[in-house]
């Protein structure tokens, strides 16, 4: 068939045809009437071919005319954008690994937009799908994702690995300019240090998640974070950065994670500070992080911090008796993740019967839940420790993970408490590992 004189490609074997005659395929091969599958498979080899033949404008057009007849091309511009939102949110691209690269988000967009002219048009008219800048992009995508925002808010992640597709400057110099927009921000660095640490302390009135990482961690006084301003901010995750405890920006938090940090050490009352400060809290995590404390001798009659929303507690390499200055003044009845690993305690006061009471007796209903929800657990206990692992097949459901340094005659009843006549039957199981020196 002559594609300069086509006629106007409307159903599925005229298309099909052409196709199969621009791929030098025989249409006769063809048994069953094509599908949308088939051809869909086959406008794919037409579009991937390597090395285009000089008939391939024109075949492109045919293409361009099919796809726009389709009814998928008939759909609206303001609910293709929608669908595109919804199946490709941009802030869940905005990770650092496999399908939550910035990069796998672009390719997306990119061949959404090649379904028809109509989608094109329609993805590249909505500024909210745009936005997404990173040294993992190269500059041209950068370059057209911020022209393309309009003024939406922007996703900047900048990390400078040597392997970047993009420069740290390269993208600082871009983004910058529109510090005001920033929504999102990564940074993970070795360099430019003093042009991240103007950046960090300048106000940040549009900011709501900030991911900040120091590659090699630095002696440097505490940063304080935005000058204190940044009345938006939701979400924070800092690690081997010193910072200022007090800041202003940790409140009304959604999310707290501090991990690896050791040359600016937080105390269990600047943590409860937070706490109390963000009751709207859903995740709190702090791993490998010094956390002062004093030592508890009597109940405190600290006002205690209801927190109805934190779901995940995760405190991974804290002394235990910072965890016992912290643990016993938070109540979070709908929590269903729990991980607790904490280091021994140093000083020869410390009541392992009374930390498990103050510290974890407010979790019984958790534990028991939990407990009973899933299939057999192993607990270890040796002299100097107890390990407890309660979960199911999926990290969605509720669990819990105990490392405790506590000896096994305080570990025993502890765990025993759990074993009573208030789970169904039959009874949990549990395979107990014990060791003794």
């Amino acid at each position: 068939m002559d594609l300069a004189n086509k006629p106007l490609v409307t159903d599925y074997t005229t298309f099909h045809q052409l196709c199969a005659e621009y791929l030098d395929q025989s249409p006769s091969a063809l048994v069953n009437s094509p599908t949308q599958e088939s051809i869909t498979v086959l406008r794919d080899k037409v579009l991937n071919e390597p090395t285009p033949r000089s008939s391939a404008a024109k075949m492109f057009a045919v293409i361009d005319q099919w796809n726009a007849a389709q009814p998928i091309s008939k759909l609206p511009p303001e609910l293709i954008a929608h669908i595109v939102a919804l199946g490709f949110p941009i802030t869940h691209h905005f990770g650092d690994r496999g399908e939550c690269l910035p990069y796998f988000y672009m390719e997306a967009i990119g061949s959404l937009a090649t379904i028809s002219r109509t989608w094109r048009n329609a993805l590249i008219g909505t500024p909210s799908l745009w936005g997404l800048l990173s040294t993992e992009l190269q500059p041209h995508k950068n370059r057209i994702s911020l022209e393309r925002s309009g003024t939406c808010p922007l996703m900047v992640a900048v990390i400078s690995w040597e392997d970047g597709l993009s420069s740290a400057d390269e993208l600082l110099d871009l983004a910058l300019p529109h510090w005001n927009r920033w929504s999102h921000v990564r940074l993970t660095w070795i360099a430019p240090r003093d042009r991240i640490i103007k950046l960090l302390t300048s106000a940040a009135p549009q900011l709501k998640t900030l991911d900040f990482e120091e590659y090699k961690m630095a002696d440097s006084k505490p940063i304080d974070l935005f000058g204190g301003y940044a009345p938006g901010l939701r979400d924070i995750r800092v690690s081997t950065v010193s910072v200022r405890w007090d800041s202003e920006v940790f409140r009304d938090l959604r999310k707290l994670r501090l991990e690896r940090i050791y040359n600016n050490s937080i105390s269990a009352d600047q943590v409860l500070a937070i706490l109390s400060a963000s009751p709207l809290l859903e995740l709190l995590s702090i791993v490998g992080v010094k956390v002062g404390f004093t030592p508890l001798l009597t109940p405190s009659t600290r006002t205690l911090i209801q927190l109805l929303h934190l779901n995940s507690i995760r405190l991974n390499g804290v002394c235990i008796g910072a965890v016992g200055n912290i643990l016993p003044f938070i109540r979070a009845p709908n929590c269903d993740s729990f991980e607790l690993f904490a280091s021994p305690e140093s000083h020869d006061l410390f009541d392992a019967a009374d930390f498990l009471d103050r510290s974890l007796g407010h979790f019984d209903a958790f534990i028991r839940s939990t407990f009973a929800l899933h299939g057999p657990s192993q607990p270890y206990l040796d002299d100097e420790r107890v390990l407890w692992t309660c979960e199911g097949p999926t990290s969605d459901t509720p669990h819990f993970t105990f490392l405790i340094p506590i000896n096994m005659n305080t570990s025993i009843p502890w765990i025993s408490q759990f074993l009573g006549s208030e789970l169904p039957k039959p009874a949990h199981e549990l395979d107990v590992t014990m060791k003794t020196s």
